[in-house]
């Protein structure tokens, strides 16, 4: 698989506390806006890239299997791998784990199919922290809560997780375990015996063993494990999960503009300037960008060139554990060589097609979105999307993502 993220996902649990609504249905397909509520979870996790996805079946397997069959509607809308691997019997979330091992990656995600937090997920996948140890199997992601009392506390010493304790008699606040986690394979090490818990068995093993670490993290949270909350995401989950957009050129404000740059060597970032997009990432925005490429129609390079230097622009960004959602480039200019392109369009700034593009596409929360270039033509694409826009200076993107983000709130 190389460089491809994956996820493995438990649905396999009865949800008994919802009753009637899971005689015939395990808890992660049940209708939520629309669609199964574990797809949400898995189109969630493709805007960061995650391409490779286990689902991880027990109870009403058969169900899993013919719904996400290899030709499914689903598969096909989400372009990328899906496997099923069901259980033979009752194995817990441990045994469910151990039994897809041929299926798993050297590091994998793992979370639960029945709930989502909302979080940057390639901080917890990819960003390395120095305070940490680098012998961990785990990290967990940890989320802060007013009431620990439906889930019981994860206490930490620096990085390291030291115990997980139970539900508090009152409420009361602390950290919670989010039901998402980046694993090494080595943590298949620990699952002597089937079945078993990952939460009551493996973990605390990991803990014992000095091996598993947490970080905590904020964001939307919801878990459908309860009638009431189930009824919430449905009421609630796709205003929820709406974001607001920065909309960002990139010649000339994420990289020094050296004329028609379209060859990784000759891409320069800006000072500051994946710190800031990694900053939008964890504070809850979608990050386009929306670049003229006029070189195209002009013949001095094609759209595969192009292509080619957004894929190294995500991999650098990868690194810090920072992503762009989407990508627009215009092809066009009237004045080009190649005759197809020579045109006049909607798409090429000052024209908003790109941004309205991305509008269409995800449909961000437009009041709190943003629009920053170096170029009157960034400021007059993004009026005409009707979304703040902003002209930055080259170097000064950084400052000017804090100066809005403290603005917001």
């Amino acid at each position: 698989m190389g460089n491809v993220k994956q996820a493995a996902i438990l649905i396999g649990g009865k949800g008994t506390r919802l009753g009637h609504a899971v005689r015939s249905t395990p808890k992660p397909l049940l209708e939520v806006c629309g669609r199964p509520f574990v797809e949400h979870v898995i189109l969630n996790l493709r805007r960061f890239g995650f391409e490779s996805f286990v689902l991880l079946a027990g109870y009403q397997s058969q169900i899993v299997e013919e719904l996400y069959h290899a030709k499914s509607d689903f598969i096909r809308e989400l372009g990328c791998s899906l496997e099923v691997v069901a259980e033979p019997s009752p194995m817990g979330t441990g045994g469910a784990l151990y039994c897809a091992r041929n299926y798993l990656q050297e590091e994998f995600l793992l979370l639960n199919g029945d709930s989502i937090f909302d979080f940057n997920y390639l901080d917890l996948s990819q960003c390395v922290q120095p305070a940490e140890p680098t012998d961990w199997l785990g990290r967990v992601a940890l989320l802060p809560v007013e009431n620990a009392s439906r889930y019981g506390f994860v206490k930490l010493n620096g990085a390291h997780i030291t115990g997980f304790h139970e539900k508090p008699q009152e409420p009361e606040s602390g950290l919670i375990s989010s039901g998402v986690y980046w694993l090494r394979r080595g943590v298949l090490d620990f699952i002597d015996e089937t079945p078993c818990s990952l939460e009551t068995h493996v973990f605390p093993r990991l803990v014992a063993a000095g091996k598993l670490i947490g970080r905590e993290y904020h964001g939307f949270f919801i878990d459908i494990g309860i009638p009431d909350d189930l009824q919430r995401a449905r009421e609630q989950l796709m205003d929820s999960l709406r974001k607001p957009a920065a909309f960002l050129d990139r010649d000339g404000t994420l990289n020094h503009d050296a004329g028609y740059t379209y060859r990784i060597e000759e891409f320069q970032w800006v000072d500051g300037a994946r710190d800031a997009i990694k900053r939008l990432n964890d504070a809850g925005y979608l990050v386009f960008i929306v670049t003229n490429q006029a070189g195209i129609a002009r013949g001095y390079y094609d759209a595969a060139a192009v292509n080619k230097l957004h894929r190294w622009v995500q991999q650098q960004l990868a690194e810090l554990g920072a992503h762009v959602d989407d990508i627009r480039f215009c092809p066009h200019h009237p004045d080009g060589n190649v005759p197809a392109l020579s045109i006049v369009c909607d798409c090429r700034k000052p024209q908003a097609g790109m941004l309205e593009s991305l509008k269409r596409q995800w449909n961000p929360d437009t009041a709190r979105s943003f629009m920053l270039g170096d170029s009157d033509k960034d400021v007059a694409a993004g009026s005409a999307a009707g979304i703040l826009s902003r002209k930055v200076p080259t170097g000064k993107i950084a400052s000017e993502i804090e100066k809005i983000l403290a603005e917001s709130g």
